[in-house]
């Protein structure tokens, strides 16, 4: 990637406005602060809730770690804090923190360093027992503490999703996700990415397991890129959490297709609570 000029103390400040953001939000007189939303048409099932039906947000935390094998040679590690607060009327409010390193072709590692802190902001609303719509809104800061560590640009991700409820209680939720840059750097491409993604939950014999999987197809508008994709997440729900609900331990491998692909594969393993 070009090099880009590093500016720790605006880096910093951008941080602390993201966070004051997170506050200001989770604090606001307008909204309740709520486990999960009391209208939801399955918030009586609270025990079994494991956080694949999109239009159910519970207060959760995630610790990922996420591996990503480059087309150019080159890998990345990233370990990422995910916390999702609801706030009543089907609204939500989620914050990530990623630490990530870059390992370069020629084998020499770059070392660690915050990568691009966000925001994301959900709203669930048309609940029935058929199915619902969520809108989401992330918003992904330039706080990269090294350019490898970024995309370089303030980034806008909105998500549109259409949850149907299935006869067989499985879920099929596919979704329009458009990323554009809101602030690009003057040497770092800006991004205009269309993703559709054919979300999908089969009902578990077991209620402690759950598969989904995520079949998606991608076109990025800056350089006529088309390729496709799919991951899949296997996780067990391992009982009640010493912090309160249920504590889960998911694996998440995915696999991108096509000539202009701009990874090859990769995988993600999570430890999440909700509900607590």
């Amino acid at each position: 990637m070009p090099p880009l000029p590093t500016q720790p103390c605006w880096h910093s400040v951008k941080i602390l406005a993201a966070l004051s953001f997170l506050s200001l939000a989770a604090l606001s007189p307008t909204q309740v602060l709520a486990d999960e939303d009391p209208a939801h048409p399955r918030a009586e099932h609270q025990a079994d809730d494991n956080g694949t039906d999109p239009t159910r947000v519970s207060r959760s935390v995630q610790v990922k770690y996420e591996h990503i094998a480059y087309r150019a040679g080159f890998s990345s590690d990233t370990l990422r804090l995910w916390y999702t607060q609801p706030l009543g009327n089907g609204y939500s409010v989620g914050f990530k923190l990623p630490v990530t390193q870059v390992d370069l072709p020629n084998g020499n590692g770059s070392g660690s360093g915050l990568g691009d802190v966000s925001i994301l902001a959900g709203k669930v609303f048309g609940l029935t027992k058929e199915g619902g719509h969520v809108l989401q809104a992330e918003v992904f800061f330039d706080t990269a503490t090294r350019p490898e560590l970024g995309a370089g640009n303030s980034v806008l991700k909105a998500t549109y999703v259409r949850a149907l409820f299935l006869e067989n209680h499985a879920i099929f939720a596919p979704s329009f996700v458009q990323s554009v840059s809101l602030l690009s750097g003057a040497d770092r491409p800006k991004v205009n990415l269309t993703t559709v993604d054919f979300y999908y939950v089969p009902k578990m014999e077991d209620p402690r397991n759950l598969v989904t999987f995520d079949p998606n197809l991608n076109y990025n508008w800056e350089n006529g890129n088309r390729f496709a994709g799919l991951a899949v997440t296997l996780g067990r729900n391992i009982g009640p959490s010493p912090f309160g609900g249920n504590h889960f331990v998911l694996v998440k491998p995915a696999v991108l297709v096509g000539g202009d692909r701009p990874n090859k594969w990769g995988g993600e393993l999570t430890y999440k609570v909700i509900g607590f």
